[in-house]
């Protein structure tokens, strides 16, 4: 320590360093600085090699001092967040910019600046790179004829014609236009026109028939590689491509990629990823300017080749926003997750059903409007109706803020009645009962069946959609929530027999029927055999379907433990033999609004939930249908709901159900919510109800769920012959 204090007192008396012993930071600190800071004469500077660089421009500002390059505001909108159309404060500034421009050079500089800023190595590099995993023409041409005929006519996301013309020019591009200048020497359109075709060839492998898979071996390049894998593969690339431009040059052909990698996504059971793509795709849409009339694009010029060529663009531009807005409205009401549309700014006009043309100059054909009974329907006819079949559903998102105990229901009558009258409206190329089935032998008109089945099944959908929330407390809702789900699955059943299964739509449907009659076991007893029959059906079919799909393999848990509560609530024995209610009686019980007698307050109290909380109702030899139909009398006392839960399970019940529990979203949970069941994977469902009197939680629900919900009051619930009053 000695040491130490010695040498700290040394320094203080010595004073400041000298200079000689300090770093050396500029040289007019230095020694004969003339001869050490000589430079070699026409060696460049610092500013020069910014210059050089392309940081600075070549002008100078009148002493000499180059000036920085400014970027173009009209490319810093995205990075700014300012939209590029309407009436928005980057609009002044480009008008203030344009008016400040001198003979146009400002301008020609500044879009040359944007080509080099674009037309770089790395971009180029990259896209060269991406574009060599596309297969030959000959796989590309064989998977695209696959695409449109056993899926584009779904959606109708990528027109023919246009398809087959921009795939000419690409495939006659010369080899030194993409070495030498990139992407950047392409129109917006073929540019990213490589990830169409990779979400093409993507959809088309998902779809892929047996018969040809062997032709398609030679795509795939790893053992024991699915096509699937194959397809995800591609359908990743186009992802690439389009990021590789941002939000800078979007194009109409981005929004297609954009749709049919949100089809992908939804088709593998990646929802959550389909939910967020579609929402992007919007955002993109709208910054093209799609979600205004005013900012549609205009002609080039004015003759008449370019006036007709920029109205079937108008066209293709509003029927892709329609698409657009009829997929979110319908993926919100599935997950109960928010839109992305604002309803109250209005939509654009709708496209015009148009003829069907095969015309491969556009220029020469004009926008004729379709003649009902006359023309052929086309994929655009079935968007246009399927949109006004999915609009109520709009009205239905705005009840959310009345909450499940409106004080006026007649808003929920009236969205019922306009539900029925655009059913009684449907056309009749697409109507269930008698329709007109005069185009269904043409090739190219093979999917009019499943529309058929298509319709029919949104219209039951509407109607759960807006009972769904009221079904705690309002009969009349069960009742119509009943119906609706039944018409579901069997319209689902009749379109996909004797096909394999590859829908989990049905899901909803199962766990909205189970649930209701696990609470209210007395109500509607002329649908228990057909919604038994239907319950078993579907979870042999998610059987089925969960070893090649994931969502799949996560529902037939909570299939499996909501049917084992719905057989013991009911007391059934085993699925039922036939179908006691046909989906005609189903139908006819449907096309009448709710009478206003049965409101809030209407369910007698003896029968609300008697037979599941005391578990005391078991099922003759007779049919259910029969022998479950009457509620239990008066005389017998019901123990408080209180007493009958374990663990201090407290949720208020009056006459009214259970106005505690909040609505729900089945596909919403099984996706966000993790909702799961511990339970074997191979483990078949018991059919006979005393099979679960032993372990009554070993069905038990698992998931992120709060304790308001069904799935809490169902781990809670259980059924068990030794509760009684």
């Amino acid at each position: 320590m000695a040491d130490i204090e010695v040498e700290v007192n040394t320094r203080t008396e010595r004073g400041p360093t000298k200079k000689r012993r300090r770093v050396v930071i500029s040289c007019t600190e230095s020694r004969n600085k003339e001869a050490h800071c000589a430079y070699e004469a026409g060696a460049p500077t610092a500013r020069e090699q910014e210059t050089h660089a392309g940081l600075y421009s070549l002008e100078n500002d009148g002493s000499g001092t180059p000036r920085p390059k400014a970027e173009p505001l009209s490319s810093m909108a995205s990075s700014w967040g300012y939209a590029q159309t309407g009436a928005s404060t980057l609009c002044f500034l480009q008008k203030i910019e344009r008016a400040s421009t001198a003979d146009g050079e400002d301008a020609l500089s500044n879009a040359s600046a944007q080509a080099a800023y674009q037309d770089t190595f790395a971009i180029k590099e990259k896209y060269k790179g991406l574009i060599r995993l596309l297969p030959a023409r000959m796989y590309i041409d064989q998977l695209a004829e696959i695409f449109f005929t056993e899926f584009n006519w779904q959606y109708y996301l990528v027109e023919p014609q246009v398809f087959h013309e921009l795939l000419d020019q690409w495939s006659n591009l010369p080899f030194k236009v993409l070495s030498s200048r990139g992407p950047e020497a392409l129109s917006p359109d073929l540019r990213v026109f490589p990830a169409l075709l990779f979400e093409v060839i993507a959809t088309a492998l998902l779809v892929l028939p047996k018969s040809l898979q062997e032709s398609f071996e030679s795509l795939k390049y790893a053992a024991n590689m699915t096509f699937e894998d194959l397809a995800v593969d591609y359908s990743e690339t186009g992802v690439s491509i389009v990021n590789l431009f941002g939000t800078k040059y979007l194009s109409t052909t981005s929004i297609q990629v954009g749709f049919l990698r949100a089809a992908f996504l939804k088709y593998t059971a990646n929802v959550t990823e389909s939910w967020h793509t579609v929402g992007k795709t919007i955002r993109d849409a709208q910054e093209l300017g799609m979600h205004r009339d005013a900012l549609d694009p205009k002609p080039t010029s004015n003759d008449v080749e370019s006036v007709l060529l920029n109205q079937w663009q108008v066209e293709k531009r509003r029927h892709l926003y329609m698409m657009l807005s009829t997929w979110d409205i319908h993926m919100c009401l599935i997950l109960g997750r928010p839109g992305s549309l604002d309803w109250r700014h209005g939509l654009p006009t709708l496209p015009i059903d148009a003829r069907f043309t095969t015309a491969s100059d556009r220029s020469k054909t004009p926008v004729i409007p379709r003649e009902e009974g006359i023309d052929p329907p086309t994929p655009l006819t079935r968007n246009l109706f399927l949109y006004k079949v999915m609009m109520p559903l709009r009205d239905v998102q705005d009840l959310e803020s009345d909450g499940p105990c409106p004080r006026d229901f007649s808003k929920v009558q009236k969205i019922q009645q306009t539900i029925m009258e655009i059913h009684e409206s449907t056309p009749a190329v697409f109507r269930m009962e008698n329709p007109d089935k005069q185009w269904d032998s043409r090739p190219e008109l093979h999917w009019l069946p499943q529309a058929r089945y298509l319709f029919e099944q949104m219209y039951y959908f509407t109607l759960v959609a807006l009972h769904r929330p009221y079904i705690f407390h309002r009969e009349d809702s069960r009742v119509e929530v009943i119906k609706g789900s039944l018409g579901m699955l069997e319209m689902q059943r009749q379109m996909f027999k004797g096909l394999p299964p590859k829908s989990w739509k049905n899901f909803d449907a199962v766990t909205l029927i189970a649930t209701i009659y696990i609470l209210f076991p007395y109500e509607s007893a002329e649908y228990r055999e057909i919604a038994l029959q239907h319950c078993h059906w579907t979870v042999e079919r998610f059987a089925t379907m969960k070893d090649t799909n994931l969502l799949a393999k996560s529902a037939i848990g909570v299939l499996r433990a909501v049917v084992s509560r719905l057989v013991k609530a009911i007391g059934n024995c085993a699925p039922p033999s036939s179908v006691g209610t046909s989906i005609d009686a189903l139908r006819q019980t449907s096309e009448t609004p709710l009478s206003t007698s049965r409101t809030l307050g209407s369910t007698p109290a003896s029968s609300i939930g008697r037979g599941s909380i005391e578990g005391g109702f078991k099922a003759p030899s007779e049919s259910v249908a029969s022998a479950a139909a009457v509620p239990p009398t008066d005389e017998v006392s019901s123990p408080s709901f209180s007493t009958m839960m374990p663990g201090g399970w407290e949720m208020p019940q009056d006459g009214n159900g259970f106005p505690g529990l909040a609505p729900f979203f089945a596909m919403g949970d099984l996706i966000y919510k993790d909702l799961t069941v511990d339970q074997d994977a191979d483990l078949l469902p018991p059919t006979d109800s005393d099979l679960l009197g032993g372990d009554s939680f070993m069905w038990q629900f698992e998931g992120g769920f709060g304790q308001d919900t069904v799935w809490q009051f169902l781990n809670q619930h259980q059924l068990g012959s030794n509760e009684s009053g």
